[in-house]
């Protein structure tokens, strides 16, 4: 084990304020790798999601994504049930943008 170069003194007050600013950037860190993980995970799950998954992948209701389907939302029919991609959602929210 080596020796620290530089040794340095708080006082209580000091040493809690820095643990809980050490603590605080640990969880957002920690939050922030569990959301690219989990969106990483999900995104390669299926690149098509019916309408239930779709709804929870967008976060929007069934009632929106009808109301963008009838706007031009593209879908796709597979075993007569429509299925929602999600390069096409993308490239579709990215043509309406204003």
């Amino acid at each position: 084990m080596t020796s620290p170069i530089i040794k340095v003194y708080l006082t209580d007050s000091q040493f809690k304020e820095l643990k809980q600013d050490l603590l605080d950037d640990f969880k957002d860190d920690l939050i922030r790798e569990i959301a690219r993980d989990e969106i990483e995970k999900y995104d390669l799950k299926a690149p098509y999601l019916n309408q239930k998954e779709f709804s929870e992948w967008i976060g929007e209701s069934v009632a929106t994504i009808k109301q963008l389907k009838a706007k031009g939302l593209p879908v796709s029919y597979a075993l007569d049930t429509p299925r929602y991609g999600k390069q096409s959602y993308i490239d579709f929210m990215r043509q309406h943008e204003r």
